[in-house]
């Protein structure tokens, strides 16, 4: 089936779909070895190149990778957001080093969070999850300056009911601290750090901290310290791929190579003058 040639680059996991429109009107890709125009249809057989080096769509699939980082608040995720002067302290920068791809997180914190970051190389995945995020159930860990009351904290979801934009808190409880400081665990739907933030500052508390603890089927692996990261496990893999409703990478990786197959001419057996075998 033909699909647009920026929605094939950003399914490969080499740009996102903004820089693959940026690459094809600069005249940095090629289709069958003419210049591609935005908007193309490219089909599964169609050789794609970028700046005259082809693009194996076939051998993209098998290698597509997922992985868990530990983000520290206020960790730059790449280049263009860290403070002028800061080295080496982008999330990017922190990930396992890759050719030809790139690192796309499913759902972003914000600056100022930290916690789990659920990051892959597969595109198509990055954009199911994208579009499906706000369904998947979220738990964050929030530190506050102060005592909550039980009925504070069930009060919390009705206010959530009427934020703008409004959001749905699962559960809410109180897990500890020291001194002033307190945390609270949250599972929410449909919300984000800030809205939690924005949330608690309404209702009188001082936020010093928000870290994400899961996203959807992903739960943050505790021996996972801040700036490092793990591979997701084959089970947590396709727990992922089910969640927004797609085939495993494997089982994708299958149909892409058997789409894109062309079938080779058939040579016929020679066997030599009519009536005689070329055995001897």
């Amino acid at each position: 089936m033909a699909e647009r040639l920026q929605k094939v680059l950003a399914g490969a996991g080499v740009a996102s779909r903004r820089e693959a429109e940026n690459w094809i009107s600069g005249g940095r890709v090629t289709v069958n070895g003419k210049l591609a125009v935005l908007g193309q249809r490219v089909e599964p057989e169609d050789q794609i190149a970028i700046d005259g080096r082809r693009l194996r769509l076939e051998r993209a699939a098998p290698d597509d990778l997922l992985l868990i980082y530990h983000r520290s608040p206020g960790e730059p995720l790449k280049s263009d957001t860290a403070a002028e002067g800061e080295v080496g302290t982008t999330t990017y920068e922190r990930l396992p080093k890759l050719r030809g791809r790139r690192w796309l997180p499913l759902a972003p914190l914000a600056p100022t969070d930290g916690g789990l970051e659920v990051l892959t190389t597969d595109g198509t995945l990055r954009a199911h999850a994208s579009k499906l995020a706000h369904e998947f159930v979220s738990a964050y860990v929030v530190r506050v300056s102060g005592e909550a009351s039980p009925e504070l904290l069930e009060e919390l979801k009705g206010r959530a009911a009427v934020a703008d934009p409004p959001f749905e808190i699962l559960s809410v409880s109180a897990a500890g601290g020291e001194g002033r400081n307190r945390w609270l665990d949250f599972e929410v739907r449909r919300a984000h750090g800030r809205d939690l933030r924005n949330l608690l500052l309404a209702a009188g508390f001082e936020v010093s901290r928000v870290l994400r603890t899961r996203f959807g089927p992903v739960t943050m692996d505790r021996g996972v310290m801040r700036g490092r990261s793990r591979e997701l496990t084959q089970d947590e893999c396709d727990a992922v791929y089910k969640a927004v409703g797609l085939p495993n990478p494997f089982e994708r990786a299958q149909k892409l190579r058997a789409d894109s197959r062309i079938a080779a001419p058939t040579r016929p057996v020679n066997r030599g003058p009519r009536g005689r075998g070329t055995s001897r």
